[in-house]
């Protein structure tokens, strides 16, 4: 979840002049690790286009590892983390002085707190970061502010927000782990945040050793050693936690989530799918291309039988969420035709997949959807953020740097016979179904 504030900066014209110029022939970058003495790991990515670098840092907890009973503690810590009272007390003002863009946002697996700057600012974005990770400190009225402040973003991005508020229900149904509580945390549990827990979550998480440093830009890859070993080494590793969540249990039933709510002017049907946790990327890498296939965009099969053809839906969508330690979920989201029984479309979408897995697809789709994929990945690394935010999710799950290609060179490794088999072994599971209806005055046979 994003922090409250952005700082809008000068480097925005420097970045936007070469938005549209990464093509496939200069998608490579080079990626260089290091350790610190203190565990902190550092990753740089060398792009000398322009003088500017994007410095992060990635704390190896998330909404995944919150305790039972303060569902968005990790989430509320972030927001503290602006509110420090080390070196920089006013973080805002010292890094909006110098044109930054800066931000921070929490997942389920990890916390991730970044600064867009200028090269030659770089040793302050470093400063800030380390300030925080050695001597965070807050006071009592700051923390009861945060929360208040938390209670109101949670009516904002959910309580008043239907769809997102199925969508955190679908979550809390589909999974039995850690990754089934909310992120953002729910109103009972962020009213009973205290000091005591505050305390703990940062001697737990916020030291070298359970962190990432990620510098992407115009720099070289000793001067960031220098400069990290300088600002970072000086902080204490301490003992590292991490409650990795267990393998999900398959539901041996289908789920049904159904919310009302007189906010919503039109039903929409989700049809979600386990996707299993994978060993070896590549077999991911075909499941992207299968759902890019049934579900992305006009030219996909389920547009063309709901929209098109059976003109039962006005818009169909289908997305995967690979990236976690967790299995992962296929969802597919079918906003129906005014008037057409919800009934009715849940049935037309559940005889698509059912051809979806007895016709599979062709060799001339497959090669298809690999350029399309290819092409529509080269256009979202179009900056220094995007080119950063590629790595972060994958660094920290801990993915091996031979595995992360951003080249996305090895989709042409996926066979038909992957992505068939793909396709067969998921769409053909239990599945869980989200409804999302209009509450009062509607006709009932939608529900």
């Amino acid at each position: 979840m994003f922090h409250k504030f952005f700082s809008f900066f000068i480097l925005f014209l420097l970045f936007s002049t070469y938005s549209n110029s990464l093509k496939a022939a200069s998608i490579e970058h080079s990626i260089e690790h290091a350790k610190l003495s203190n565990g902190l790991d550092v990753y740089v990515v060398l792009n000398h286009r322009i003088p500017a670098v994007f410095h992060a840092v990635i704390y190896k907890v998330g909404g995944m590892d919150d305790p039972v009973g303060k569902a968005g503690l990790a989430h509320y810590f972030e927001h503290l983390m602006f509110e420090t009272t080390g070196r920089f007390k006013d973080i805002e003002s010292t890094m909006s002085s110098i044109g930054s863009q800066f931000n921070a946002f929490t997942t389920k697996e990890y916390t991730c707190y970044y600064e867009l700057v200028l090269k030659k600012d770089l040793p302050l974005a470093m400063e800030v970061e380390a300030d925080r990770m050695g001597n965070f400190n807050v006071t009592q009225d700051k923390i009861d502010r945060e929360k208040n402040i938390v209670l109101e973003e949670r009516k904002m991005r959910f309580d008043n927000h239907p769809s997102n508020l199925l969508w955190e229900e679908m979550n809390s149904a589909f999974y039995r782990n850690g990754y089934g509580r909310s992120v953002i945390g729910w109103e009972g549990n962020i009213k009973t945040y205290n000091q005591d827990d505050i305390t703990r979550f940062h001697d737990n998480y916020y030291h070298p050793n359970n962190a990432i440093l990620l510098i992407v830009g115009d720099v070289e890859f000793d001067e960031v050693m220098k400069l990290a070993e300088e600002k970072y080494g000086e902080i204490k590793a301490k003992p590292t936690i991490r409650h990795y969540s267990n393998q999900d249990p398959a539901h041996n039933a289908s789920l049904l989530v159904t919310l009302e709510s007189t906010e919503v002017k039109e039903p929409v049907l989700y049809f979600r799918y386990r996707v299993p946790l994978f060993k070896r990327m590549d077999e991911t890498s075909a499941v992207d291309l299968a759902v890019d296939i049934l579900g992305g965009g006009k030219s996909s099969k389920l547009y063309q039988d709901l929209v098109l053809d059976k003109d039962v839906a006005v818009a169909v969508s289908a997305y995967y969420n690979s990236l976690a330690f967790s299995d992962g979920y296929i969802d597919i989201k079918i906003t129906p035709k005014s008037k057409v029984d919800l009934n009715t479309v849940e049935r037309e979408l559940g005889n698509a997949i059912n051809n979806f897995i007895s016709e599979g697809i062709t060799n001339e789709e497959l090669q298809n959807i690999k350029y399309r994929y290819k092409a529509a990945k080269f256009d979202n690394l179009s900056d220094l953020t995007h080119i950063a935010m590629f790595y972060v999710p994958r660094l920290a799950l801990g993915m091996p740097l031979d595995e992360i290609d951003i080249s996305h060179n090895k989709i042409n490794d996926v066979s038909l016979e992957d992505v068939n088999s793909k396709i067969r072994t998921i769409f053909s599971a239990n599945k869980l179904i989200g409804r999302l209806l209009p509450k009062g005055g509607n006709d009932d046979k939608n529900k």
